[in-house]
């Protein structure tokens, strides 16, 4: 009984993993139930043995998504110097562009947005861990200062990332990653040298 039961716990396992994959590549509507379950080895009739429905599998792949995102985020902030400058440089980097694990909220954004309640609640759960991992970081701020900048730190990258998988494969897409990462390394750099404590340089 213990062994079905660890077969079960894996398979489901399996499906999600190759969820996140799929709904990367396709999209959450145009990826079916017969893709999804294909992908994973298996065929669609035992899809309910795991999943209530298709939206229960759409929270559960964003919440391995981006629980993974926040504990890669954690880690690099482990650094003892460096941290949210490793974050950015991670975060905006080609690799994460082009994987097909990357950031959910960058490829499935306004898909998210559509989903029901407990998909959007996940998704907002997922970001408040982001902004909580960088919001601790920076310690030169009171913490709502902190946040706010974790936010725009956050949403900087999520937009440059979105509109650089748009244009994958034109010379603009390089351009957007280096440009946001720069201008944010630069604010995150100049901190402390007269600028406004909230948004950095020039604001």
């Amino acid at each position: 009984m213990r062994k079905t039961r660890d077969e079960a716990a894996a398979t489901r396992r399996r499906i999600i993993e190759s969820s996140r994959s799929e709904f990367q590549r396709n999209g959450i509507d145009g990826s079916g139930l017969t893709g999804l379950m294909a992908a994973s080895g298996l065929t669609q009739g035992g899809f309910y043995k795991h999943f209530k429905s298709k939206a229960h599998l759409v929270s559960e792949t964003t919440a391995s998504a981006v629980t993974d995102l926040a504990d890669q985020l954690d880690e690099l902030a482990r650094e003892e110097e460096g941290a949210l400058e490793a974050i950015v440089r991670a975060y905006l980097s080609p690799g994460h562009r082009d994987g097909d694990k990357g950031c959910p909220y960058a490829g499935l954004g306004s898909e998210l947005a559509r989903g029901d309640q407990h998909v959007r609640g996940v998704a907002v759960e997922g970001f408040e861990q982001m902004v909580n991992v960088l919001s601790r970081q920076i310690t030169d701020a009171p913490a709502e200062i902190a946040r706010e900048r974790a936010i725009l730190t956050m949403c900087a990258m999520m937009g440059a990332l979105t509109i650089a998988r748009i244009a994958k494969g034109e010379a603009l897409s390089d351009e957007v990653l280096q440009a946001v990462s720069a201008q944010l390394m630069h604010g995150l750099q100049a901190r402390g040298e007269g600028c406004d404590e909230r948004y950095g340089p020039g604001q």
